[in-house]
């Protein structure tokens, strides 16, 4: 593996691990500025804060037009993300929109936002990346992600696992003859993010006691999830199918999910299409003690089977790169024997 390749696809902005961080924001962020949180999260963490010429931002929603109306009614100098993946977005936006200085604590590892340059928003039903917004460090406080719900921080193994399927349906598009020409397949790139999952599924133990090298394992995987840029915006090795199923069900229930549990989903269903690994993908997730279960999430299996009968017209409409979820018919044998697997491995 050419080893300044992959420290070149690998760079990203500055990334601290410690104690007591969050502490000592207020002493480096030039004031008055924002801290875009969560409701729940604000009233933990707001001693923190005290006296410092700040505001809290209380996310509730990633809809363009409400973070529109946030960027327009804040006159700030910069912007703290503090939280999940909702309030690193928002965070992003407002800093985006309004050219602050952005810094990032992740109060969990749910996923790879605190690590993105774009912001993950919705526009009606979709999905959509926007905006560059390159944070000054993330902070990655033991303390606080260790007092975190360990499910919070187990979703984030999702966007690590993916890299397994989005390679999987980069591999099949390439013996479709239909890669986009800008994302032509790239067996090194594919392999560098395959070396990712395999090293995640050895440390496992450590990722799931959730200590000081389990997050750091963690951590460098879900870094990996934001190479896209650094490989020219191309994200055929970091996902496909398991996000995809997880953007169906969303737009379908208007649920708003724990991100690991439908994309840990996706990436079983999606490796049991391909017929690649998906019993050491299950054994992992639930071995972990990540529930992906439809009752875990407020659905049930005829819900799956639909939104898994719908896919390939919902990701053509949608524009979503060509993969495996664009011709693959999950019909009745395949949604029991996928409800089999799952259910049978809790």
């Amino acid at each position: 593996m050419d080893q300044e390749r992959h420290a070149q696809l690998h760079a990203t902005f500055p990334t601290v691990f410690g104690r007591n961080l969050i502490a000592e924001l207020p002493n480096i962020v030039n004031p008055p500025f924002a801290v875009a949180t969560m409701p729940e999260l604000w009233p933990m963490f707001k001693d923190h804060f005290e006296g410092a010429d700040c505001k809290p931002l209380l996310i509730d929603s990633v809809k363009v037009e409400d973070l529109e109306k946030l960027s327009a009614a804040h006159d700030v100098r910069a912007v703290i993300g503090l939280g999940g993946g909702m309030a690193m977005d928002a965070a992003k936006y407002l800093a985006w929109r309004r050219n602050l200085p952005l810094f990032h604590v992740p109060t969990a590892l749910t996923n790879n936002a605190a690590f993105g340059q774009r912001s993950g928003i919705r526009v009606g039903s979709k999905v959509l990346y926007r905006g560059f917004a390159p944070p000054q460090a993330v902070y990655i406080d033991y303390d606080v992600i260790q007092n975190a719900p360990l499910k919070f921080n187990l979703s984030g193994i999702c966007d690590v696992l993916c890299f397994h399927t989005g390679v999987l349906d980069w591999k099949y598009a390439h013996a479709q003859g239909k890669c986009e020409p800008k994302w032509a397949y790239d067996e090194e790139l594919a392999a560098m993010s395959m070396a990712h999952v395999d090293r995640l599924l050895a440390g496992m133990d450590d990722v799931k006691a959730m200590n000081e090298r389990g997050i750091r394992l963690l951590v460098s995987g879900l870094q990996w999830g934001t190479s896209y840029h650094n490989a020219g915006w191309n994200p055929r090795h970091i996902e496909g199918v398991d996000h995809f199923l997880f953007y169906k069900l969303e737009a379908m229930t208007g649920i708003k999910f724990l991100h690991g549990e439908p994309v840990c989903l996706g990436v079983v269903a999606g490796s049991l299409m391909h017929q690649s690994r998906a019993d050491e993908m299950l054994a992992a997730i639930a071995g972990a003690g990540l529930d992906i279960r439809p009752a875990a999430m407020g659905l049930d299996w005829d819900q799956v089977a639909e939104a898994l009968a719908g896919l390939p017209a919902f990701v053509r409409e949608q524009g979503l790169w060509y993969g495996i979820a664009h011709e693959f018919e999950a019909g009745p044998e395949f949604v029991e024997e996928l409800r089999t697997k799952v259910e049978g491995a809790y």
